[in-house]
C-alpha cells in the first residue's frame, strides 16, 4: 500500500511540474492582436456599416438576369421562368423585371420560340402588378 502513495505522489508531482513548465516557453499574449490590425479592424467595420445601401446589396434578379444573355434554351427559359415567378411575387421588383424583359427583347438576337416565351410571361407579369 505505502508503494502505491509513493507512485502517485511522484506523478502528482509531475502533473505540477508540466502544468508550470507548459507555459513556461511560450508567450501569453500568442492569442493577442496587434494595435494596427485592432485599428484596421474597426476601420473596416466602421466604412462597412456607413457604406450604401446599393453597394452592398444586390437583389436577387441581377444574377439571373445575366442568364438571359445565354443561349443555351434551357438556360434562358429557366432564368425567364424564375425572374417571371420573382416579379409576380414581389412587387417591388417587378418595375425592374419588366425592364429587363424589354431590354432583352429589343437588344438580343432571339429565335422566335424564346421571343413568344419571353413575350407570354412579361404579359403574366404584367397582368399580376
Amino acid at each position: 500500500m505505502l508503494d502505491f502513495s509513493k507512485q502517485f505522489a511522484i506523478i502528482d508531482k509531475l502533473k505540477s511540474l508540466t502544468k508550470i513548465t507548459k507555459s513556461f516557453g511560450l508567450k501569453k499574449d500568442k492569442n493577442q492582436i496587434t494595435e494596427e490590425i485592432a485599428k484596421k479592424i474597426q476601420k473596416n467595420a466602421y466604412e462597412n456599416v456607413h457604406a450604401l445601401k446599393e453597394e452592398r446589396y444586390t437583389p436577387p434578379y441581377k444574377q439571373l438576369a445575366e442568364q438571359l444573355q445565354v443561349k443555351n434554351e434551357q438556360i434562358f427559359k429557366a432564368a425567364v421562368f424564375n425572374l417571371s415567378n420573382i416579379a409576380i411575387n414581389r412587387k417591388r421588383y417587378a418595375s425592374e423585371i419588366i425592364k429587363e424583359f424589354e431590354k432583352v427583347l429589343e437588344e438580343s438576337e432571339l429565335t422566335p420560340e424564346q421571343k413568344q416565351y419571353l413575350q407570354s410571361k412579361l404579359e403574366q407579369v404584367r397582368q399580376s402588378r
